[in-house]
């Protein structure tokens, strides 16, 4: 006689109930993530953005417009004096503040 083989139910239900436990643990890691990462190429954005636009208001030249891939655009500056605000595009949400005096950028991670 031949016997068919297959899974059983109990045993289909066990591997359910692992894939549920490892998405359960995997997706809010993926989501903090994708969190970081949108929040570092805001800063990296920032950075190099605020280098180039202190040296040009150093030597009286005009500043070009911020790229506004990463982060939102903000104002571009039009004094030594103060800081710029970079807000992060969805899903990041930490702030980088850059200085106009020296493009030191410092941003406080949410995750």
């Amino acid at each position: 006689m031949n016997k068919q083989q297959g899974f059983t139910l109990i045993e289909l239900m066990i591997v359910v109930a692992i894939i549920a436990i490892l998405a359960a643990i995997a997706l809010p890691a993926y989501n903090n993530y994708r969190i970081r990462s949108a929040e570092g190429a805001c800063q990296a954005e920032a950075k190099a953005y605020m280098n180039s636009a202190v040296s040009a208001l150093m030597s009286s030249m005009n500043v070009a417009d911020p790229p506004g891939r990463a982060c939102n655009a903000p104002a571009k500056p039009t004094a030594i004096t103060g800081s710029t605000d970079f807000t992060p595009k969805a899903p990041g949400v930490s702030h980088t503040i850059c200085s106009n005096g020296t493009a030191t950028c410092t941003m406080t991670p949410s995750v």
